[in-house]
């Protein structure tokens, strides 16, 4: 069966180099958790004097919070369907949550317990978020949360995804920049209610030495980087963490071909575009502490339910035999991992998530 290995020491490295970088620019540091899930990962954080947390869902919040997390973000537009969960969190822990309509607000006037609240802002992602440009809607939902004595405004979140789409650096330069501007135009103007700034895309964090008036970073995929990381500069291949062990099901020579036992169910379907084809997973040669990179690059080209396929193998066809083991890393580590469900160690232990 397909497993999806773990490297610690890298993800450590990863951890403690953005951990480094927020410490040199004087701001908070609250990963993201939404990549690897995973309590005992969390637990590494505690190790760089990280106390405080972002999830994407109640159900992930409560995880943590169960794991001994006391300070927790939902960096999620709060919606009336999870009062229920909030009102059960906020009893074991310090909960934060996100608003980007006045009309959320009205479900949250009977909570019992303290609830933080952030304005949701977008500069330009377009996916959640009340628009940077439009001050008069942030100061509606500041207004009418001021009337529930159990609602207390923090500040402002910004995810600014579209940096993953950028055509490039210089464009996500432009991104970052104008993501700064934004935000802290903001701050500025909200600065009688002392508005915090959280910010937190991976490519942003890791590639951006100047953070303006940001207060917080809340990045996640950099705990494993990706593919997607890495055609982005966010990363060096020797920094990607994860990657998918995969048995050998089938090598075609005529075709140079080879089928392995590893599919959508297991990567995903979320491919890159390299010199014009898609691609699905890129071979990385595995070694007695991990993997290293090929001399060679080669590529999941297809995939389907169950099962990948790499093209023009070459004189790999001649090497390997059905049920060899080969290793991929992932195009995206969060679906992989949230599909997988678990980890290994490169010492075959097996590491639990949310989903196990």
């Amino acid at each position: 069966m397909p497993r999806l290995l773990l490297d610690k020491d890298k993800c450590l490295r990863n951890i403690e180099k953005m951990a480094r970088k927020a410490s040199r620019n004087s701001l908070s540091f609250r990963p993201h958790c939404k990549t690897h899930q995973s309590a005992e990962i969390a637990s590494w954080l505690r190790d760089f004097d990280i106390s405080s947390l972002t999830v994407s869902s109640f159900l992930m919040a409560r995880y943590f919070a169960r794991a001994g997390w006391e300070d927790i973000l939902v960096a999620f537009p709060f919606q009336p369907g999870e009062l229920d969960h909030l009102v059960e969190l906020s009893e074991h822990c310090k909960l934060s949550i996100l608003v980007d309509s006045p009309a959320a607000l009205p479900f949250l006037n009977h909570i019992p317990k303290q609830v933080d609240f952030y304005v949701d802002i977008d500069t330009g992602y377009g996916r959640t978020g009340v628009r940077a440009e439009n001050p008069e809607l942030i100061e509606q939902i500041i207004s009418k949360a001021a009337a529930n004595s159990k609602l207390k405004f923090r500040g402002f979140y910004c995810h600014a995804g579209h940096s993953y789409k950028a055509s490039g650096q210089k464009q996500r330069n432009a991104i970052h920049q104008k993501a700064l501007y934004d935000l802290g135009g903001l701050k500025k103007q909200f600065e009688h209610h002392n508005a915090k700034v959280l910010y937190g895309d991976t490519p942003s964090c890791s590639t951006q030495k100047e953070f303006g008036t940001i207060d917080e970073l809340t990045p996640g995929n950099f705990f494993f980087y990706d593919l997607i990381q890495y055609s982005h500069g966010a990363c060096n291949m020797k920094d990607i963490a994860v990657a998918m062990e995969c048995p050998v099901a089938g090598r075609y020579p005529t075709g140079e071909r080879i089928l392995i036992h590893g599919g959508a169910i297991h990567f995903s379907k979320e491919s890159l575009l390299l010199n014009g084809d898609s691609i699905f997973g890129q071979l990385v040669q595995g070694t007695d502490r991990g993997w290293t990179h090929t001399s060679q690059e080669k590529y999941l080209t297809s995939i389907s339910q169950e099962h990948g396929v790499m093209e023009q193998c070459g004189d790999l066809i001649r090497e390997v035999n059905i049920g060899d083991k080969l290793l991929f890393l992932p195009v995206h580590s969060c679906l992989t991992a949230n599909l997988m469900r678990e980890y290994y160690s490169l010492d075959g232990i097996p590491i639990a998530t949310l989903n196990s």
